[in-house]
């Protein structure tokens, strides 16, 4: 029996450190914070991976469309790869993916590719939980898709 708890305890402890290393593995931004970035034309790339339909609907003003969603592919990720010179050396990078959890990818391709992954950050809960309605001067929004 206290074998069984000691195992418990041990796989436990495993995947709660498994869980929690992945997600420590990516830095996230909120959307004020990048509301904030955009307001002030800080240096900042917004890299929108959605798929176009998305895109169109809604995106960030300034964001660059990449229509890369999912990045399960060699061609999403050379979309990514395509536009990597519109992003400066001193810019944050922040990928905008649909929901914010499938963004992973993206950032492993822009790392691959050579941007430091300390200058790349994740969209908290992606455009569609983007607060629109607390922050909506930022957003460029196409009403014939309502």
């Amino acid at each position: 029996m206290q074998f069984r708890l000691v195992m418990a305890t041990v796989l436990l402890g495993l995947v709660l450190v498994g869980c929690g290393g992945k997600k420590a593995a990516y830095n996230y931004i909120d959307a004020p914070e990048v509301a904030q970035l955009v307001r002030e034309g800080g240096a900042v790339a917004l890299v929108d991976i959605q798929v176009e339909e998305d895109f169109n609907e809604e995106h960030l003003k300034g964001a660059i469309p990449t229509y890369a969603f999912p990045v399960n592919t060699a061609e999403e990720a050379g979309r990514l790869v395509a536009i990597m010179g519109q992003i400066q050396p001193e810019d944050k990078v922040v990928i905008v993916c649909p929901k914010g959890g499938g963004a992973e990818r993206a950032v492993d391709v822009l790392v691959k590719n050579g941007i430091p992954k300390a200058r790349v950050f994740i969209l908290t809960d992606g455009q569609y939980g983007w607060p629109r309605d607390k922050i909506n001067d930022i957003l460029v929004q196409d009403d014939t898709y309502k």
